[in-house]
């Protein structure tokens, strides 16, 4: 009996011992990968921390990005090529403000959407995500944009509609700090601490600019209060850090 005791104290204590440490791993599993939950007004939500994209699936479908969206040491980068695809949160967002860092590589394009709905197009009977971007793209290089590096194509612009003012932008390699600000129809765009663009949405002159460019094929485009946030892949290489959001 004193023989059996001696052995079963230290099975028993082994076996306690395995269990808290699996009961440790999952409570830091669950508090590293949080799951993607609506957050009060006026609370920061973390889109990117930098360690997981949770909050984020594939534009197309409801499925984890792809393995072209790559997380490595902190930053979020699409690989070149058109190999991530758009992604999108999981969450929808009425009126917030949107922060995040971005990194540009020699003459690389992108951009980040908002108000991101499904639309049809009017001519092709596509439908696909469309939202208002702001723009990011190597405004020094690229080469439909450096010699007009403050249009509507520039960065910090809204996309084809709005061009922004007074921008100071980072050259590739460096970190660039940006914001959007959307309340009721009003909108702005910041760059590096400055506001560069603001517009109102579902004015004369927003209309007027929507009809003039290819988002004229989108009947309803830019009418929408809600609507998802979006990444881009234009196939060049971006890095992006510290994207968060809070609803006002």
């Amino acid at each position: 009996m004193k023989l059996v005791t001696l052995i079963l104290i230290p099975m028993a204590a082994l076996a306690l011992y395995e269990f808290r440490q699996t009961e440790r791993l999952v409570d830091t599993e669950m508090r590293t990968y949080p799951a993607a939950v609506s957050t009060a007004p006026g609370k920061w939500e973390a889109l990117f921390d930098g360690s997981h994209l949770n909050k984020w699936r594939k534009a197309s479908a409801d499925s984890a990005p792809s393995s072209g969206w790559v997380v490595e040491k902190g930053a979020l980068s699409v690989l070149a090529g058109r190999k991530g695809g758009d992604i999108i949160t999981r969450e929808t967002y009425g009126d917030f403000e949107l922060e995040w860092d971005f990194n540009l590589t020699q003459s690389a394009n992108s951009g980040i959407k908002y108000q991101v709905n499904n639309m049809k197009n009017s001519q092709t009977g596509k439908t696909s995500p469309i939202g208002i971007e702001y723009q990011i793209i190597d405004d020094l290089n690229y080469p439909e944009i450096k010699t007009d590096p403050n249009g509507t194509s520039s960065t910090a612009s809204a996309y084809l509609l709005y061009a922004p003012k007074g921008k100071k932008l980072l050259p590739p390699g460096q970190w660039n700090k940006a914001r959007v600000i959307s309340k009721g129809k009003h909108a702005e765009h910041w760059l590096n601490g400055v506001k560069v663009t603001s517009y109102e949405r579902g004015t004369e002159d927003f209309k007027a600019k929507v009809a003039a460019c290819k988002f004229k094929d989108y009947p309803g485009y830019g009418a929408s209060d809600t609507g998802h946030i979006m990444l881009t892949d234009h196939g060049d290489q971006v890095y992006f850090r510290n994207i968060r959001i809070r609803r006002l």
